[in-house]
């Protein structure tokens, strides 16, 4: 149940970091294009493509982690045998869930800190700086809870492989699901 209502979380917010890349492309693209034939484009633009860079990355990063399509250190897991590959999956839940932790933390206690203060981003729009940032700690927030995730599944595979003699039909960070991993290329 908390696992289908993370997957709707992710995939909204998937949603959102595609819609902000559509409008990061097409304003960039008007910006140039006014500049081309000589028309002034927005002050805003730039502003708010900066924020939508932001919101892009703390948006889309838990989905990324999900899929398994994260930039992960190939180079060295793909040379570690199965034993070995469990553990660095079980370190690699529990640094992510601590990093996410103390990052969630931290950014919660800033945001809410420029919203209690009434700080404001003065640019060409006037923007409270506490609307930037509230996507940080909500970024944090749900690739924790992703990673937490992970951890239980790496600890489940890791109970399961005990019965199975060591293969292992699931994937751990990067993998690919259903394929056990003495059959991946």
């Amino acid at each position: 149940m908390v696992g289908k209502i993370l997957d709707r979380i992710l995939a909204t917010m998937a949603v959102m970091a595609g819609l902000l890349l559509l409008f990061l492309a097409f304003s960039i693209g008007y910006s140039i294009f006014a500049r081309l034939v000589g028309i002034r484009s927005p002050l805003w633009t730039v502003q708010f493509n900066e924020y939508s860079l932001l919101w892009l990355c703390f948006l889309g990063s838990a989905w990324v982690l999900k899929r398994g399509k994260h930039v992960s250190m190939d180079i060295i897991t793909s040379r570690l045998k199965p034993p070995a590959k469990k553990v660095f999956n079980i370190l690699h839940g529990f640094m992510g869930v601590g990093v996410c932790s103390v990052l969630f933390w931290y950014s919660l206690v800033v945001t809410w800190n420029q919203f209690q203060r009434g700080v404001t981003d003065v640019k060409a729009v006037d923007v409270p700086k506490y609307l930037v940032l509230v996507v940080i700690p909500i970024g944090f927030l749900t690739l924790g809870l992703q990673f937490a995730r992970n951890l239980v599944a790496s600890f489940r595979r890791a109970e399961t492989d005990r019965g199975t003699g060591g293969r292992s039909e699931t994937p751990g960070p990067g993998g690919v699901e259903g394929v056990p991993e003495e059959r991946r290329g």
